[in-house]
């Protein structure tokens, strides 16, 4: 439960949670005839991810807080947030999606007032996370 979880394990678990649809598509080079590559081909259809840069998704890269941040925000299409709830992620190019995965009450942070942001996600925190997520309810509209 404690371990790291990798860009290609949180692609195959948000792929799963969310029930994504295949796709044909093979949108990057570093995951041909991997594990996990259906299902970051999958996040990449949904407009769930860009990868890490240069036609790369990074599968064996662990995920940062900030990053399950962003995947959370764009997965379940969480509005923007109108306050800051954390003093550690000033300087940090997601902290809007931090603020709105807050807002939404996908997250508490790490304590302190703190959401840690360069931390890697745990397992344990993966599945927390998913489970807070599965259990908002769809915007209206």
């Amino acid at each position: 439960p404690r371990n790291a979880v990798t860009r290609g394990q949180m692609a195959s678990f948000l792929a799963r949670a969310l029930a994504l649809p295949a796709t044909g598509i093979d949108y990057f080079s570093d995951d041909d005839g991997l594990t996990h590559e259906a299902d970051i081909n999958r996040l990449a259809e949904s407009g769930i991810t860009g990868g890490c840069g240069d036609g790369l998704f990074c599968r064996t890269e662990p995920v940062s807080r900030a990053q399950m941040a962003a995947f959370l925000v764009r997965a379940l299409d969480l509005p923007a947030a109108t306050a800051d709830y954390f003093s550690d992620d000033e300087d940090e190019s997601l902290e809007a999606s931090i603020n709105a995965l807050a807002a939404a009450g996908l997250t508490g942070g790490c304590g302190g007032g703190r959401y840690c942001p360069d931390d890697s996600v745990s397992r344990e925190q993966m599945a927390a996370f998913l489970k807070r997520a599965l259990a908002v309810p769809e915007p209206a509209g």
